[in-house]
């Protein structure tokens, strides 16, 4: 197969001339890919798996190959990233890896093109892979696609010049990054030139496959069976004639193209591959069928659909195009190819700018875990992603950050109040361990997330001191005594309440019991309502029952003192009522708590491309310094909301803090956000740490909106921009997008 010397093109320029233009040419693509990457590089994680990668920062590298193992992949590029971060540790370090591994994809393709049919086809095929719409994404995106692109280039340049020493380094980088790398090895012995032994081919292959399958041995055996459990929970099961429509699609218009588009990318890619087809590209054609057949067939079994998983084909791809298509073809596919790449760039430009709720509400998840968490806390992580993610965002956790698996034994007493963070696709593998934790301690805090369910559990003494209280409640309801482990408290801390109870005689209903906080004024500033165990239909005349709850403190709490509040009532489908005690009151005081300010250095988090006239970490006119400020699209409990997340720092005593969060509308119109359960003006004291989280629970039109804070005047403190309504993007299937533009 010599296609060089169709098409009067000739592997060496004539004159010096000739050879600098060619460099000049094949040098400013390059700079000019490479520079449309960097621009296009999206501040913040545009998928989840974006952040597997910060694995790395979490972990040892030992530990960092066990995690790799438990998710599937092979270890190549988290090693590289491993040691990567360690030197930058920062989101776009670890998204940088894809820009430049995007670079040396272009320059390998060029080399491999030049070789086989001179300076000018290279030139095309490096343009038409720089501006492919689906080699962009993967440029701009934190994965490992442009790696495993690179070594596949690489891999098939050193293949045709005989170089089998480097064929095999590069075999194992292909392999070892990527498991479909395996499929594209004997893509790249095809394109061999010359007579060649078929015995010292399949011994090369052989040991190019080698180390992944030694890999796949230690690390899949462990694994499979949560891999197994993982895909057969995936809803998409598309034929294999749809996975080769979706990859054609995405190679003509990308993954921010919508279903019909996506149809018209496939079509103008099976024309290009068509007007490609002659003698001279059989061979290069029939390699690479061999591994989107093998990859498709896989399909048939297990939903491996992604475009993305068959991107080492892609230095082949444009190789085909620009040197199959005769001269009045390539005077107009090139063009129509051109012009629709930069179209699809476009439009997977505005995809990732508008990033899917999910990656939306994880964020948002960590901001609240950081804002909610005492800074003794723990954190026990059901995916280990998630932990990543939260080390990623907030490294000062990450000493306190732990795999679910690491807490030493869930029947014994925690040690200190740990937060459990569970992955709701998996409830069977974290439900018992929070069960087991329960019965250790109480929680005080619990919410469901797109994708995660949160607890937090507090520690119960082993002998708390009991006072005798004596209340009797309506329907022979009796509370003997009552424990407060804890006098003095913090924000973010927690209040732990022992109550024994006694049923006079047997009950028909079941009853819930708060445990609030309440301030001077007789306001609700905090509490936890929960139903005992066993309930309080199944309690025996006499028999006492212990019930031990955790009320959390909110991080917004004022310093003071505050009583704590216990009493019982019907649920909900009884209207709610309390029950009363003999003197007629429907809540008891049984105790009060000291709340001290929280204080201390606080780290002041650089949020980079953060619209804001105040920057994190500079003093507001009004006597504050805002340390964080960002707003957030979520679902909690089922229920959609958008939250702005502040934390700030009296610099000054205040003596009453009536502050509150405005949001302006891209109409102008103004309107207060609702602040956090239990918010109320209060005393500030000099160094006073606070952290809040306002919400507005309507549905928000397109558009640019500003938060303010009013409060010893009036002060802008971040934008954010709400995407246009029908957006649905999905970067695995683009026949799922629905996108509005």
């Amino acid at each position: 197969m010599e296609p060089q010397r169709r098409n009067g093109s000739s592997s060496i320029p004539s004159t010096a001339t000739g050879r600098w233009g060619s460099r000049a040419i094949s040098l400013g693509i390059l700079a000019l890919c490479f520079a449309l990457y960097l621009v296009a590089l999206p501040p913040a994680f545009v998928h989840n798996d974006e952040a597997h990668g910060a694995i790395a920062l979490i972990y040892n590298l030992p530990d960092t190959l066990r995690a790799v193992a438990q998710d599937s992949h092979p270890p190549l590029y988290y090693v590289l990233l491993w040691g990567w971060l360690r030197l930058a540790p920062h989101p776009f370090a670890l998204k940088f890896v894809s820009p430049f591994f995007a670079l040396l994809a272009l320059a390998f393709t060029y080399r491999l093109v030049k070789a086989a049919a001179g300076p000018r086809m290279a030139a095309l095929a490096m343009l038409l892979l720089g501006l492919n719409p689906l080699f962009f994404a993967l440029a701009t995106i934190g994965r490992m696609y442009t790696m495993a692109i690179a070594c596949s280039a690489l891999g098939a340049w050193q293949a045709r010049r005989g170089r089998d020493r480097e064929w095999l380094l590069s075999a194992w980088g292909l392999t070892l990054t990527h498991f479909y790398g395996a499929f594209f090895l004997l893509t790249q012995r095809l394109l061999v030139r010359g007579p060649r032994s078929w015995f010292r081919e399949a011994l090369l292959l052989a040991l190019g496959l080698l180390p992944l399958l030694l890999w796949s041995i230690g690390a899949l055996g462990p694994s499979l069976a949560h891999t197994v459990r993982t895909l057969t929970r995936i809803p998409v099961r598309p034929t294999p004639l749809e996975v080769l429509g979706n990859l054609m699609g995405a190679l003509g218009i990308g993954i921010g193209a919508n279903g019909s588009l996506g149809w018209i990318g496939a079509g103008v890619t099976a024309l290009g591959i068509g007007a490609a087809i002659s003698p001279q590209t059989r061979r290069l054609g029939l390699a690479m069928v061999i591994p989107v057949g093998i990859g498709l067939a896989l399909t048939a079994r297990f939903p491996f659909y992604a475009a993305r998983y068959f991107s080492p084909i892609l230095p082949f791809y444009v190789w085909a195009l620009a040197v199959g298509w005769r001269r009045r073809w390539r005077w107009i596919l090139a063009p129509l190819y051109l012009i629709l790449g930069i179209y699809g760039i476009g439009r997977t430009w505005t995809a990732y700018a508008n990033a899917p709720i999910y990656v939306e509400a994880q964020r948002e998840l960590y901001a609240t875990l950081h804002a909610l968490a005492h800074p003794a806390d723990r954190f026990a992580f059901h995916g280990y992603w998630n932990q990543a993610e939260m080390a990623l965002f907030y490294p000062e956790t990450r000493p306190r950050l732990m795999a679910l698996e690491d807490l030493s034994n869930p029947r014994e007493r925690l040690p200190e109040p740990t937060w459990l963070i569970g992955v709701t696709f998996f409830q069977e593998l974290y439900r018992p361990v929070a069960e087991a934790l329960a019965r250790q301690g109480p929680f005080d805090r619990h919410a469901w997330y797109p994708m995660a369910e949160i607890f937090r559990f507090v520690p119960w003494p082993d002998v708390p001191s009991w006072q005798p209280i004596h209340i009797r409640f309506e329907d022979g309801i009796l509370l003997e005594a009552v424990a407060l482990p804890d006098p003095v408290a913090e924000p973010r801390g927690t209040v732990r309440v022992g109550l024994r109870w006694q049923a006079e005689h047997p009950i028909a209903r079941r009853y819930v019991v708060f445990a609030h906080l309440w301030d001077d004024a007789g306001r609700y500033r905090a509490g936890t309502d929960r139903e005992p165990e066993p309930p309080t239909a199944m309690w025996e005349a006499g028999s006492p029952i212990t019930q031990t709850i955790a009320i959390a403190v909110p991080p917004f709490l004022p310093a003071g003192r505050y009583r704590v509040m216990v009493g019982l009532y019907e649920p909900a489908g009884s209207g709610w009522r309390r029950l009363r005690t003999e003197t007629g009151a429907d809540a008891v005081p049984i105790g009060s708590v000291e709340i001290h300010p929280l204080k201390g250095i606080t780290r002041i988090r650089t949020v980079p491309f953060l619209e804001t006239s105040y920057r994190p970490g500079r003093a507001l006119p009004n006597g504050i310094t805002l340390l964080e400020s960002e707003a957030w699209h979520t679902e909690i409990d089922g229920v959609p909301r958008w939250r702005v997340h502040i934390l700030w720092r009296a610099d000054q005593a205040m003596g009453d803090d009536t502050h509150r969060l405005l949001l302006r509308f891209p109409n102008g119109t103004v309107v207060t956000l609702t602040p956090p359960e239990g918010w109320f003006p209060g005393a500030r004291s000099a160094g006073e740490i606070v952290a809040e989280i306002w919400e507005w629970g309507e549905l928000l039109a397109p558009g640019r909106y500003e938060v303010f804070w009013e409060g010893g005047g009036l002060f802008p403190l971040l934008t954010f921009r709400v995407p246009p309504r029908g957006y649905q993007w999905n970067y695995d299937w683009i026949f799922l997008n629905r996108l509005p533009w």
